[in-house]
């Protein structure tokens, strides 16, 4: 209980500096994000962004299934649609660049379905369009899943006149006529499912997973970036105070007092995390409040992310302080470190990430901290994800942050 209690003192002690003092970190952890947000989102909600995909559909299927999915792609207008005679045609202009993906829909599609028998659907995506294609794919899943229960219940009904003595060879328009009239109940009561309070069916819109509505999340899109970028602005403010501290001798004195290194440590890690904390929660509020910006659905998940972006930048500004050997230094090593992994991490301009990309450095971009922190916050604040969906890249900022802190403690020196 003491050491937490030294440990949290020393936590206040800063706070107190920062908030008492130290006007250019406020400025930075505060202000700037949240101008340039403001800023950022004035320039883009002025203007019109649509998604057009270029897809290319070949349909081999003679049946009302085919046509159904082949219908459904034609009304939604985000679709540029051209139809192809051959898989191989349409392959080889996905290929040359011509359509972001190829949709081919195989023979007897309709009767596998109707029988009760496996069949499928070939999306093919250009990988420079990942992201995209995945749309596409998320379409057809979706088409193609409402074919299948229709088949089910199709054949189900066959199955059960069947088993009532009805004669499909020996009486076919009776045959007929008993599954119509089945099949337009069934079917009509889905629809009200669908349609009619209380329950409703929620539809995955066109935009899809991993790509953003302009129009309606601007500032879920670019807030987070600024975000990411300046929480890492602890890192030149909390290695200079450290080195500072050193070159005064304070940290000398305070580890021959009563008070060990792991609460002196802890204390100055705890408090400049509460302040990317603070950070987030005051600007995200006030955007949320007064602009609509969704946060999700997951207020633990958003916590758990800006506590673990906290730790890896105030790790991050303890590395600095081990290896600089000034404040003039450790202030340009963090400043730099600030900008290019905000840079690589894809702050300044999130919907053309380099981690969006293909290539190496498309790799590099992604498992940056910045990123991976973006990417959670917008799992949460414009896929509607689930506090699962965040722990993968909770855990990598974990991991990240303890790395630094334990070459940090390595390398430091308290005089």
């Amino acid at each position: 209980m003491d050491t937490i209690r030294k440990v949290l003192a020393v936590m206040v002690k800063e706070l107190q500096i920062i908030f008492l003092g130290d006007r250019g970190t406020l400025i930075s952890m505060f202000v700037i994000p949240f101008v340039l947000a403001m800023l950022s989102g004035a320039v883009f909600s002025g203007e019109e962004k649509t998604i057009n995909i270029p897809l290319v559909v070949v349909n081999q299927d003679a049946g009302d299934y085919g046509n159904s999915i082949l219908e459904v792609l034609k009304d939604i207008k985000e679709l540029s649609l051209e139809i192809e005679d051959t898989p191989a045609a349409a392959e080889s202009r996905v290929a040359n660049g011509d359509f972001m993906a190829a949709v081919m829909i195989p023979a007897n599609f309709t009767q596998n379905i109707d029988d009760y028998q496996t069949t499928e659907v070939t999306v093919s995506i250009d990988p420079a369009q990942g992201q995209y294609g995945q749309i596409v794919t998320s379409i057809i899943e979706e088409i193609a899943g409402g074919l299948a229960i229709q088949g089910e219940i199709r054949y189900g009904i066959r199955e059960v006149l069947v088993d009532m003595g009805l004669d499909e060879n020996a009486n076919p328009d009776l045959f007929r006529a008993s599954q119509a009239q089945t099949e337009g109940v069934i079917f009509t009561q889905m629809q009200r499912l669908q349609t009619d309070e209380p329950i409703q069916l929620q539809r995955v819109d066109v935009n899809g997973e991993g790509v953003f509505s302009w129009e309606d999340n601007i500032f879920a899109l670019t807030l987070p970036g600024y975000i990411a970028l300046f929480a890492f602005f602890v890192v030149p403010a909390l290695s200079t105070e450290l080195i500072k501290e050193k070159e005064q001798g304070s940290l000398r004195r305070l580890v021959a007092s009563p008070l060990s290194k792991g609460a002196l440590i802890g204390g100055k890690v705890l408090a400049f995390t509460l302040l990317v904390i603070i950070q987030v929660v005051i600007i995200f509020g006030l955007v949320a409040v007064f602009f609509d910006m969704p946060l999700g659905n997951s207020p633990l998940g958003l916590l758990l992310i800006t506590i673990a972006l906290g730790l890896t930048a105030t790790t991050l500004g303890m590395l600095v302080a081990a290896v600089a050997r000034s404040r003039d230094q450790a202030n340009s090593i963090g400043l730099l470190l600030v900008f290019v992994l905000g840079i690589l991490g894809g702050c300044f301009n999130p919907d053309t990430a380099p981690f969006r990309g293909e290539g190496f450095m498309a790799k590099v971009s992604y498992y940056m901290p910045q990123a991976q922190a973006m990417n959670a916050f917008h799992t949460l604040m414009i896929l509607n994800g689930t506090l699962a969906d965040t722990l993968p890249f909770v855990g990598h900022l974990l991991a990240v942050s303890l790395f630094f802190f334990l070459v940090a403690i390595w390398r430091f020196k308290y005089e």
